[in-house]
């Protein structure tokens, strides 16, 4: 008889059902979210090259720089400079606790609450892009954490594929497992698109980063808009997505 770890391995390495290959969409069958992924994640590496450029060496999305950051300084006793790097985690958390308040799924089929977090994210980067300039650094790069919070919590996912739309260490780690995977002959389809997903949001972080970086040395003062402009794009793909999924629900 198996015992309950052997049961575990047994299931683990099993040769994928017929079913479970039926589960894994074609890429071109969701090319849409695709490019809403880039768009929003060139958004994300936009704001976090912004943020520690024009506001004083802080990330409003890596938490993980800000929390080493906050070591770093502790250790040696310069806790202004340490306490600086708190608010933007305190800000994530409430962001990320807004967006489930606000019913964000896993599974999303109507897209009413991600589109609900978009909205609101939208807004507070257009109140930033205007009145940013005019805002200490200890509030700016918070608020713009507590809106990529929701931007990350609410769409993070294509299908069986995650991502992350303002961090680059879990896409670098699917990119690679999916293509390692992939060429070792390992549920090729899944992590084919594992691979190809991870990548593109790789990619787009490094050229929204590249963009921010850029832009921001040249036109600090109104270096918001062009991420108003990606999100309000973002926002209105993901609008015509939920409007096809709601056709295709009726005509069933």
């Amino acid at each position: 008889m198996f015992e309950p770890f052997e049961l575990v391995a047994a299931f683990r390495t099993a040769s994928p059902s017929p079913e479970a290959m039926s589960q894994v969409p074609a890429l071109r069958s969701i090319w849409d979210l695709f490019v809403i992924e880039c768009v929003f994640t060139v958004s994300g590496g936009f704001m976090d090259a912004y943020s520690f450029i024009a506001h004083g060496h802080v990330f409003a999305n890596a938490q993980t720089g800000n929390v080493v950051f906050f070591a770093v300084y502790a250790t040696e006793g310069n806790w202004f400079q340490a306490i600086r790097h708190v608010p933007p985690i305190v800000a994530c958390i409430l962001g990320v606790s807004a967006a489930r308040l606000l019913g964000v799924r896993a599974e999303k089929q109507t897209f009413r609450a991600t589109l609900l977090c978009q909205g609101i994210e939208l807004a507070v980067l257009s109140g930033l892009a205007l009145f940013a300039s005019r805002l200490p650094d200890d509030w700016v790069v918070p608020i713009i954490s507590f809106a990529v919070a929701l931007q990350i919590t609410s769409f993070d996912a294509l299908g069986p594929w995650s991502f992350n739309s303002a961090m680059t260490t879990s896409n670098i780690k699917n990119a690679t497992t999916g293509f390692v995977l992939w060429l070792i002959g390992k549920e090729r389809a899944k992590n084919r698109g594992r691979a190809i997903v991870s990548t593109a949001a790789c990619l787009s972080f490094l050229l929204g980063a590249l963009f921010g970086g850029f832009y921001t040395y040249r036109h600090e003062a109104h270096a918001l808009t062009p991420v108003v402009f990606l999100v309000l794009t973002g926002l209105l793909l993901t609008w015509r997505k939920r409007q096809i999924n709601t056709k295709q629900a009726r005509s069933k």
